[in-house]
């Protein structure tokens, strides 16, 4: 048993001068890793193994979340994550075949379970229409080849996960009447779940991830790519406001509206959806001033992330440190919400996770290399990431307010 933590231990984040952080992010990975194992593909779940919060059922919460700090410290666990989707596509394809008319493709369910078959209760209208979790797979999928470069994988197992997803969102992609035939993905519920509406610009854009990505594996696996594909994605709206130079939520979103969580601020980090400085910075302000104070754990460490990304180090300090107020003593233990919600929840774990990796240490996966752009947390000295992993090599990486040092191990 110690032999083994001690090589699972062999990646993680190191904070000098801020125990309070260092304690948060210690025990959000230790949690994390002991509810998962790369021998055991199953996915993870709000509440990991030791509470039976949302039944122990799998969400978007797993990708989105939890996932890709995985990926870069264990890439073979991330691997079993994926794997668990894979064993389920011919669920996720009868999902697809229930609706009326039937979807194409693989539509993976809101909530999984061990069967793999939607298990959201049928009076949540989330198990139909949260339909983004199709589109976060394929994502997930995409940032594991990006990190591995692993060909054999995205021949055996990715590019069924990729082109799955893309058949889905080609037949739920609805034709406008308009001359130019733009394409909308209508009736959805977006990560806010407050809203049921069209064109969901998180849901377009994770959508448009999805496309791309199964087109250029097709030709990394010598398959034929269905050019619906890239169609549909180069014509799939991403609603923008000209003229307040923000991306409203979706078509029926009224500036001032409360939502529930991140949302359309998840384009700049993680999506990494190309914009300029000064609309990723109106998003952040227009939703923070909207976001439910008592929404799930996840929200206010993307914000920090996207003020670093602008160079306003003094808010995304504050922002970072509410996002971990959820951390509850004497264990750092995780709730849902500042005040309860499922416990111990590892969605606000990996969400806190990726705030200290994308955020502090500045650490970008793009399809052909990694950026480091690192900042020091409000009140460290030192930070250092220990045992990163891409594409077979393993690399540390420590900075001081004079020095930054990337080594080979």
């Amino acid at each position: 048993h110690a032999d083994a933590w001690q090589a699972l231990w062999s990646g993680g984040l190191e904070v000098e001068g801020r125990p309070d952080v260092a304690r948060a992010i210690n025990a959000s990975l230790y949690y994390i890793l002991s509810s998962v194992r790369e021998d055991t593909p199953f996915s993870l779940s709000p509440g990991g193994l030791p509470s039976n919060a949302y039944l122990g059922h799998a969400f978007w919460d797993c990708e989105t979340w939890m996932f890709p700090p995985l990926l870069l410290w264990h890439p073979p666990i991330a691997r079993s994550l994926l794997q668990y989707r894979h064993d389920r596509i011919p669920q996720a394809r009868e999902k697809a075949k229930s609706y009326k008319p039937p979807y194409d493709g693989a539509m993976w369910p809101w909530e999984s379970a061990f069967s793999g078959v939607e298990a959201c209760p049928s009076t949540a209208p989330t198990g139909e229409l949260e339909q983004h979790i199709t589109g976060d797979i394929a994502f997930a999928a995409r940032q594991y080849y990006a990190a591995t470069d692993n060909a054999s994988w995205l021949s055996s197992e990715g590019y069924a996960l990729a082109s799955g997803a893309a058949d889905f969102f080609v037949s739920k992609a609805t034709i406008g009447t308009d001359a130019a035939g733009v394409p909308h993905l209508l009736h959805v519920i977006p990560p806010d779940e407050y809203a049921t509406c069209d064109d969901s610009v998180y849901t377009n854009a994770v959508a448009q991830i999805a496309l791309d990505f199964a087109t250029r594996a097709a030709a990394v696996v010598g398959e034929v790519a269905d050019p619906r594909w890239a169609n549909i994605s180069a014509r799939l709206p991403l609603l923008f406001d000209a003229k307040r130079q923000y991306h409203p939520e979706c078509r029926q979103y009224k500036r001032g509206d409360t939502i529930k969580q991140a949302d359309v601020v998840l384009l700049a980090y993680p999506l990494m959806v190309e914009m300029a400085d000064a609309v990723r910075d109106n998003d952040l302000a227009v939703y923070e001033k909207v976001t439910d104070a008592n929404g799930p754990a996840m929200t206010w460490g993307m914000h920090a992330v996207g003020h670093l990304e602008g160079g306003d180090v003094a808010k995304a300090a504050s922002l970072f440190n509410r996002s971990f107020a959820n951390v509850k003593p004497p264990f750092a233990v995780w709730t849902e919400t500042p005040t309860g919600g499922a416990t111990n929840f590892l969605t606000g774990a990996g969400g806190y996770l990726q705030a200290a990796l994308a955020g502090y240490v500045g650490l970008r996966l793009h399809d052909d290399h990694i950026r480091l752009r690192p900042q020091l947390i409000e009140g460290a000295t030192a930070i250092a990431a220990r045992g990163l992993r891409y594409r077979g090599l393993g690399f540390d990486v420590r900075f001081d307010a004079a020095e930054l040092t990337v080594t080979l191990v």
